[in-house]
């Protein structure tokens, strides 16, 4: 995904039903107990009302947002410290930092199993990097904002589940390409990028809103069902590319992750 898409006003002001307005179908609203019923002065029977409200419920998905976008931000920044570091003759931190913090094939067969989750979160383009989290701010903020069907754990489930399953599409695809060289063989291609994560959200607004327009070039409107099912037809025609820099397999595993996620678990739940 990239910033020549444009969320349409429709997608960011999809809301649920304020509960103040109308609760929620499958939540009962929850009634204080009669005045006329005197209860002994016990913190046992103390009331409070259990359910948070939509705003608290925003609130907390939207700190997640954030802090996701930060931690990609915090590590681009450290990125750049230490590779300026590696210019000026000091290049151990840098080298320490490809293998931690970037996905290898090679480096993953040998045990180095971190960066599964770590790459994730690493981009050393600035480009790349606004462009995986502008389309995750606006396409975030609408999951943020579908509470209580979206709570802040299934917001970070999907995300790092994505982002995951990306990996894990990354290395198969790398398998694939890394076969034909010979046993031997040492890969020298590193994956990363929040591309996995975007991918996987992206699936999963489709499934709660597939018919929200989104904006290619700010000019041309598409469903965004249309747009999601476009980028996994492209990934999939290229994904065994030899001359590719994208990591592909990355993305349909980020994508199919987002669809296993709405079909497993929040399909037929009211939103």
């Amino acid at each position: 995904m990239s910033s020549l898409l444009r969320l349409s006003a429709a997608l960011r002001t999809l809301r649920t039903p304020h509960p103040t307005t109308k609760p929620p179908a499958f939540f009962s609203p929850t009634r204080p107990p009669p005045r006329s019923l005197n209860l002994p002065r016990s913190r046992h029977y103390s009331y409070h009302n259990p359910l948070p409200s939509y705003e608290s419920q925003v609130s907390a998905n939207t700190k997640v947002l954030y802090t996701l976008m930060g931690t990609n931000i915090a590590v681009f920044g450290y990125a750049m410290y230490i590779q300026q570091q590696a210019a000026q003759g000091f290049p151990g931190p840098w080298h320490r930092f490809l293998r931690t913090w970037t996905l290898n094939y090679s480096e993953f067969k040998n045990g180095n199993y971190i960066p599964i989750l770590t790459a994730n979160f690493t981009h050393i383009n600035a480009f790349h990097l606004f462009s995986n989290l502008f389309t995750f701010y606006f396409l975030g903020q609408f999951l943020a904002s579908a509470a209580p069907l979206i709570t802040p754990a299934r917001f970070l489930t999907v995300a790092l589940g994505s982002g995951l399953s990306g990996s894990l599409g990354y290395l198969l695809s790398r398998s694939y390409k890394m076969r034909d060289q010979g046993p031997r063989a040492r890969d020298t291609v590193r994956g990363m990028g929040f591309s996995g994560v975007v991918m996987g959200v992206s699936s999963l607004a489709a499934c709660l809103a597939p018919h929200a327009k989104v904006y290619i070039y700010g000019i041309v409107p598409v469903p965004l069902w249309g747009l999601v099912a476009g980028y996994a037809v492209y990934d999939g025609y290229f994904v065994n590319s030899a001359n590719t820099t994208i990591a592909h397999g990355g993305h349909l595993g980020g994508l199919a992750f987002g669809l296993l996620y709405y079909f497993a678990k929040l399909r037929g739940m009211r939103f």
